[in-house]
């Protein structure tokens, strides 16, 4: 996505990826985005809404998506419309990635 940016091609990366039927979005929130890796996101979701499934892991609630992807306003209108048609899945427990002894 950012690369996209950088090249002056996020019109045709948004297009590419609004064709594809699933998309998996892993660790989100594990970086901070610049606000310029936000506003694509926020386009690509927007775009994708109501036609195709994204599914989108993280460890971070809802309320703390604003920390990593900045602008109050932008990450409402976002979150608004991943959770309205969504389903959040909460799994508890111990990390399946801790060394075995």
């Amino acid at each position: 996505m950012y690369q996209s940016l950088a090249d002056n091609y996020s019109r045709k990366f948004i297009n590419r990826m609004i064709r594809i039927d699933i998309s998996l979005i892993d660790e989100m929130g594990y970086l901070n985005l610049k606000p310029e890796q936000s506003n694509i996101f926020f386009k690509l979701m927007e775009e994708r809404y109501g036609r195709k499934a994204t599914i989108i892991t993280t460890n971070l609630e809802y309320d703390h998506w604003f920390e990593f992807l900045g602008k109050k306003e932008m990450v409402g209108a976002l979150l608004d419309r991943l959770r309205h048609r969504c389903h959040t899945i909460r799994i508890d427990g111990p990390s399946l990635k801790t060394p075995e002894k």
